[in-house]
């Protein structure tokens, strides 16, 4: 589902209850909350200058156009030199779309890792022990759509489709999903909690403290070995 970026009062009070909890007061109105993009203005000059090179361009390739047309009565033409000059203003043309389209392509870009990154770091940090993780998974989950006047974020199925969900569902996704539980926040698989009967044992009189079965501390990994953990609760959670 499409998330607007900005909504007028009347616009938030038609909004489902599970929609407004994505929006906080701004203003006379209401804008989406997103960590990491509380300039919105930016997104929207981005927007604007991407608009304003997508002209220059066309203005320039108008320009050299009418300057080919008007060779048609250049001395040029006439001493038979039409096809270098042609070929010199076409070369013009190519240079100038190449440029705008190259500007054009980084606006673009920057926007939309500023967008998604934010956004799926605010969910992460919300739902996961492990931050930096969990947010590159929920980021594989968004997308955003540059038709209309702002960029707009779109939240995709699990099959990387446009979908109905809201930013709240697709936290709920996460948290209910087993590959993830171990760090999912308050989960009884990330660790922590009581000594259960067995861990400790009583030998010769000794009391001995066995680690093997308690669940690994999440928080002491490295991200490659936090990587491997999920793996092996995912192929268990197959078993």
């Amino acid at each position: 589902m499409a998330m607007k970026k900005k909504l007028t009062k009347e616009e938030f009070a038609k909004l489902p209850e599970a929609f407004k909890a994505e929006y906080i007061e701004d203003g006379d109105g209401f804008r989406l909350d997103v960590t990491g993009d509380e300039d919105t203005g930016a997104l929207k000059r981005a927007k604007d200058r991407e608009a304003q090179l997508r002209r220059d361009a066309e203005a320039k390739l108008r320009d050299a156009q009418e300057q080919l047309d008007a060779l048609g009565n250049d001395d040029a033409r006439k001493k038979g030199d039409i096809a270098t000059l042609e070929k010199a203003w076409q070369k013009k043309l190519d240079d100038a779309t190449a440029e705008s389209t190259g500007k054009i392509s980084k606006l673009t870009a920057h926007t939309t890792k500023t967008l998604l990154d934010g956004t799926a770091h605010q969910i992460a940090a919300k739902i996961s022990t492990v931050p930096g993780l969990m947010a590159k998974a929920i980021r594989e989950r968004l997308a955003v759509d540059f038709e209309g006047d702002e960029p707009t974020l779109r939240i995709l199925d699990a099959a990387g489709k446009p979908s109905t969900l809201t930013l709240e569902q697709l936290s709920q996704e996460f948290v209910a999903n087993k590959e993830f539980s171990s760090i999912i926040v308050g989960s009884k698989a990330s660790g922590g909690g009581a000594a259960k009967d067995g861990f400790a044992k009583r030998n010769g009189g000794a009391t001995q403290n066995d680690d093997s079965n308690k669940p690994a501390n999440l928080a002491t990994m490295n991200p490659r070995a936090l990587a491997e953990q999920i793996k092996a609760n995912r192929e268990a959670n197959k078993e």
